[in-house]
This record gives structure tokens, sequence and C-alpha cells, in this order.
């Protein structure tokens, strides 16, 4: 944002800044839509592998069960054991992949929070400053052009500063 020494006070200029305040808070409220829509899309993703890490230990819970029963007939199924044990290696190393990946997912919920966070700040801040230069703009009085008192008050203050 560019931040003049002096206000404008000619209407054009003033129409030209607030337009350009007027864009730039656009630009910042479609920046932070799409903050917030990308942030919903992490929380959308972190459930969802949330919910497939819960699937995941519930599997891993009955293959261990079905362990448990084929070690106790392992005389009789010993194959049916070595498959067991082998459902569940897979199921133990899917289960670790998920939840690398929901542990990715919610490392990733937490950076599109900061940033959404941070969008917010620098949009509030941004905010706070365009409507004090708005209104700085709006409550000085408009300089005149020509006149009496105008030039009146252009030789008092060139005298003034060469007395400093």
């Amino acid at each position: 944002m560019s931040s003049p020494t002096e206000l404008p006070v000619d209407p054009e200029s003033m129409k030209k800044l607030e337009k350009e305040f007027s864009m730039e808070a656009k630009s910042e409220e479609k920046k932070l839509r799409s903050a917030f829509k990308d942030m919903h899309n992490h929380e959308k993703s972190e459930a969802k592998a949330s919910k497939s890490v819960e699937k995941a230990e519930k599997a891993v819970r009955k293959l261990e069960k079905l362990e448990l029963e084929t070690v106790n007939s392992l005389h009789a199924i010993t194959r049916k054991h070595d498959i067991a044990v082998a459902d569940l290696h897979n199921a133990q190393a899917g289960l670790h992949t998920q939840r690398q990946q929901l542990e990715k997912h919610k490392q990733d919920l937490l950076g599109a929070r900061k940033y959404v966070d941070q969008v917010t700040k620098d949009k509030n801040d941004h905010d706070r400053e365009r409507l004090d230069k708005l209104n700085q703009l709006h409550s000085s009085p408009p300089t005149q052009t020509g006149g009496p008192s105008a030039g009146t008050s252009g030789t008092s203050t060139g005298a003034s500063q060469e007395r400093t």
C-alpha cells in the first residue's frame, strides 16, 4: 500500500485514492475467502483421514483378536494363522501410513489456520489504516486556490519559515 506524505485535497485525487482503497479491500477480502476455503478443505481432509485411522484401528483390533484365536487352535490351522499374521502386518503398515497422513493433514491445517490468522490480522490492520486515512481525508478542510486569504497564508508561512 502506497503511503503518500500528504493526503490529496482535490476531488479527483481523493476519488482516485478512495478507489485504490476500495480495490485493496476487495483484493484482501478475496484473499481471506480463499484462505478460509483452503482451511475448510484441510479440515475436511483431516476429518477424512481421522475416520480412516479409526477404521484402520478397528481393523487392527479385529485382526489382533483373530490372531489370538488362531494361536489357540495352532495345531489344526497353522496355515490360517500365517495368513492372519500377514494380514495383521499389512493392516499395521496401512495404519502407520494413515497415521502419517493424519499427522500431515494436522500440520497442513495448523499452517492454514496460522495463515488465516495472519491474513485476518493484515486485513484488519490495513482496514484501520484506510479508515484513518479516509477519516483524515474527509476531516481536513479543503485548501482554497486564489482569493485574498490564500495569498495571505502563503506569505505568512514563508515569512515564518525564514525566521526559523
